[in-house]
């Protein structure tokens, strides 16, 4: 019996590359729902940024208990 190994776990790259592009909404830090403001990914939960390039952007994000 032979089967092929599928594997599960995506890599770093993979997961920057489906946040970046909207495939993932998951932030990689705690799992929560990241929001898009003025071009850069947030999470209001941990704070956690993303921002294309070295600048980020002075951006004032919710609480997460505001956002919902």
């Amino acid at each position: 019996m032979s089967a092929a190994v599928t594997q599960l776990a995506r890599t770093l790259d993979q997961e920057l590359l489906a946040l970046s592009r909207g495939a993932s909404l998951e932030c990689l830090a705690c799992g929560e729902f990241v929001m898009r403001l003025r071009g850069v990914l947030a999470c209001s939960e941990c704070r956690t940024l993303l921002a294309d390039g070295r600048e980020v952007p002075d951006i004032v994000l919710p609480r997460a208990a505001e956002a919902s």
